[in-house]
């Protein structure tokens, strides 16, 4: 409320009394009065301005609208349920092309539900060699044992045209940065043997990857095999934990619509500890893509069998018939839950037979095995909408 008129006329007497000098007027009461219907019309004003201010507008977000961000060079969320994987959006950049031509090898998966596609890389079977001659970094390797290292050298670990393993592992992460995969896969057999030249030559490859990978690991990269001459498996399992982790309880992918599952170590008999975590990954109601080193026999037609028997002389997958791969009673529990016609397995993925192979595992789950990747190969995996 703003000053009276009795006031007003107060403050009128006042200003011409002081204007003539005629002090003895002035009333002090209503000197009183005068500054307190001042003080007023000050805070009147004041609270006009205020309110007649526009306040800024609170800007909104549109829940639907907002895009889940995460991730970088590799993404392994190491907990008891494994590595739960979000929705990614990462910034362009500019990466190196990788100098050797690869080969592709891509197959497409469809499955009910999903909304997107993906697409998997797979890298197996490039068995690098890299203390191979007497003036590299031998270490871990016995100066009898070169010549043996130096056949597999020459004669295993090379591409068709002369480009060896140990040069080719740097332009497979050229090329796999390079692409816009939603993971990768190293399907085991990355070196020839575990020595701390192969595995310092293979970590820093892994540390320049700019996307999340599992590394499933087979015989050969825990073996003491030609060069790694000094290591028992469980000093190179700790040797790979510096890499990371390699522990297999986490190795699967949570993608929200499917599952991808890593079966580690599977050149040996499935112990009763993993049966019970892969188990339970199988019942949590998702589609399931199995990856795994050592196929498993195809219970549709002999095509397999046939190509193991040519390109290995020997049944080389997980089969009753096998010499080598023959399941004892834990690893058969496992297999019948990939055979099962209620499995939750939608596709087998796997390498070892240095060949590639494309078929029917059982009437309703397919599997694919990759051509080796010192061959010049990278797996590509289409998982589309059905």
């Amino acid at each position: 409320m703003g000053p009276q008129p009795d006031e007003i006329c107060n403050i009128r007497k006042i200003k011409s009394a002081m204007k003539n000098r005629d002090f003895k007027h002035i009333d002090r009461k209503n000197v009183r009065k005068c500054v307190v219907a001042i003080l007023c019309m000050i805070l009147v004003l004041c609270a006009i301005v205020l309110f007649t201010k526009k306040e800024p507008q609170q800007p909104t977000i549109d829940a639907e609208q907002e895009t889940a961000t995460s991730s970088q060079a590799h993404i392994q969320q190491s907990s008891e349920q494994g590595s739960e994987v979000t929705a990614e959006s990462e910034p362009e950049t500019v990466c190196p092309e990788p100098e050797y031509p690869f080969r592709t090898e891509e197959i497409t998966l469809m499955i009910e539900g999903i909304e997107r596609e993906y697409t998997i890389a797979w890298v197996s079977d490039l068995h690098l060699v890299s203390d191979h001659a007497p003036g590299d970094k031998l270490g871990d390797v016995h100066a009898e044992y070169l010549d043996a290292i130096e056949k597999r050298y020459e004669e295993l670990a090379v591409t068709p045209d002369g480009v060896h393993a140990q040069q080719l592992w740097a332009d497979i992460i050229k090329y796999l940065n390079c692409q816009q995969f939603d993971g990768v896969l190293f399907g085991g057999d990355i070196m020839d043997y575990c020595s701390n030249s192969n595995l310092d030559l293979i970590k820093e490859g892994l540390d320049k990857l700019n996307t999340r990978y599992m590394y499933i690991r087979a015989d050969h990269d825990y073996g003491a095999y030609y060069g790694g001459v000094f290591f028992e498996e469980t000093e190179a399992r700790e040797l790979h934990q510096t890499i990371d982790g390699d522990e297999i309880s986490h190795k699967f992918w949570d993608m929200g619509d499917f599952l991808v599952l890593g079966i580690d170590s599977s050149t040996k008999d499935m112990p009763e500890y993993y049966l019970n975590m892969v188990s339970e990954v199988l019942s949590r109601g998702k589609p399931v893509i199995l990856a795994t080193h050592v196929p498993y026999a195809s219970q549709v037609d002999d095509s397999l069998a046939a190509l193991s028997m040519q390109v290995r002389s020997t049944i080389y997958y997980w089969s009753s018939t096998s010499e080598r791969y023959n399941p004892n009673l834990v690893t058969q529990k496992y297999l019948d839950q990939v055979y099962a016609p209620d499995t939750a397995v939608v596709q087998v993925l796997a390498g070892h037979l240095h060949a590639s192979w494309d078929g029917m595992l059982s009437e309703q789950t397919p599997q694919h095995i990759f051509a080796p990747a010192f061959g010049g190969t990278i797996g590509i995996v289409h998982i589309v909408p059905k």
